[in-house]
């Protein structure tokens, strides 16, 4: 095996020799220092390998002996060459592939940004296009990985924290956003006043001066806690210090929602056909050689796998292959029940109302009434809740 690989680049020959005197062939061949190896017989005689520059020279040496030499196979680089010497594609697609390889990985083709939620992409790609990172970009113009990262964070407010990494000729920029920080209790003096109507249950006051009671009832606005407190001290005027309200005001509140809701759908059904397709990505951008995948059928729904070109060294090497689901469904108008309808609309106007509603929130009844005109109900929702209706808001002075 050795052999062969070393005698690979120069090129071998492999004969088969036939007559009675095929032995004083060989021997001749090694007396006179030919490379003869791999000697087997044949059913007509024998087979072995010669090298290609001592193939060249035999000819006096078979005439001597008096046998006949028959080419079975011609290996090497010099026989593929001369055999390939009128397919110019070959050698030109071997060279642009090594072009490719060499000379490709050393610029960005593809950008990528993980984690971004909340945040503005377009903004961000902006700002890397800005710092140099974007398609076609070569890579040792990338140098301060530092100086992006600040910039990504500084440039994009809901951006907490950036790194990019360059994988091949892909940058994959990896965020991480903010994550709101609770309000912290502030030192001015607040007072509290009521967020919505309500009958106040429990009163509990920490700190400020207190207007209402449990049994009071008490409008949206009214002062529940003063900031403002009155200091009384014998043979001295008046005064008043202004404090952080602080107290908990439970009552029982009323809450309405109302919406109109159609008792008409539409659904979307799967046919059961179902087609692929493949869409070829080549430096960021993409081609579809035998149509995209929305013109297959009139309506679809498509979902795609990504199958990046990556090796383990270079990386991402600025191509790859889409692979597009594409199942084919048509819009079926589905009537719904009434109290399908019904369920839908509590379940929503439920929803609308507890993203306004105080906390320690509870629900203690509820009240569902509706009119219908057609396909359209009108519904309104009447929730009774007990919470802290407590809200602060500067004190004045």
């Amino acid at each position: 095996m050795l052999k062969k690989i070393f005698k690979f680049p120069s090129g071998y020959v492999i004969i088969e020799i036939v007559g009675k005197n095929k032995e004083k062939f060989i021997n001749m061949c090694l007396a006179n220092n030919f490379l003869i190896w791999d000697v087997l017989p044949s059913n007509s005689g024998l087979v072995c390998k010669i090298a290609n520059s001592d193939f060249k020279q035999i000819r006096r040496l078979v005439r001597k002996s008096d046998v006949k030499v028959k080419i079975v196979s011609k290996h090497g680089i010099n026989h593929i060459i001369k055999k390939n010497r009128y397919r110019f594609m070959l050698p030109v697609a071997g060279v642009l592939v090594c072009i490719y390889f060499l000379i490709m990985p050393q610029y960005i083709w593809c950008v990528e940004i993980d984690g971004a939620k909340n945040a503005d992409t377009e903004k961000i790609y902006q700002i890397l296009s800005d710092m140099g990172v974007y398609v076609g970009a070569k890579k040792s113009n990338i140098q301060d990985l530092g100086d992006i990262k600040n910039a990504v964070i500084f440039g994009e407010e809901e951006v907490n924290w950036a790194w990019l990494y360059i994988e091949g000729a892909k940058a994959r920029l990896l965020v991480q956003e903010r994550t709101r920080p609770p309000e912290l209790e502030s030192d001015e003096p607040q007072t509290i006043i009521a967020s919505h109507d309500g009958f106040v249950r429990i009163a509990e006051v920490r700190r400020g001066e207190r207007r209402v009671v449990a049994g009071d009832s008490v409008s949206k606005g009214d002062v529940l806690v003063s900031g403002k407190v009155a200091v009384f001290m014998e043979g001295y005027p008046e005064k008043y210090a202004y404090v952080n309200s602080d107290a908990r005001i439970i009552a029982d509140t009323v809450r309405n929602a109302k919406g109109t809701f159609d008792s008409s759908e539409i659904l979307r059904i799967k046919t059961g056909n179902r087609k692929k397709r493949i869409g070829l990505e080549l430096f960021g951008k993409e081609y579809f050689p035998i149509g995209r995948a929305e013109s297959v059928f009139e309506d679809a729904d498509v979902t795609v796998k990504n199958h990046d070109a990556i090796l383990p060294i270079v990386g991402y090497l600025g191509f790859g292959i889409n692979v597009y689901d594409v199942c084919e469904v048509n819009e079926v108008k589905n009537k719904l029940k009434e109290d399908e309808v019904l369920c839908r609309a509590k379940e929503s106007l439920e929803e609308e109302i507890m993203k306004n509603v105080g906390i320690e929130a509870q629900k203690i009844d509820e009240r569902l009434s509706y009119n219908k005109d057609g396909d359209t109900y009108t519904v309104k929702l009447t929730m009774d809740l007990r919470e802290n209706i407590g809200i602060k808001i500067p004190q004045e002075e």
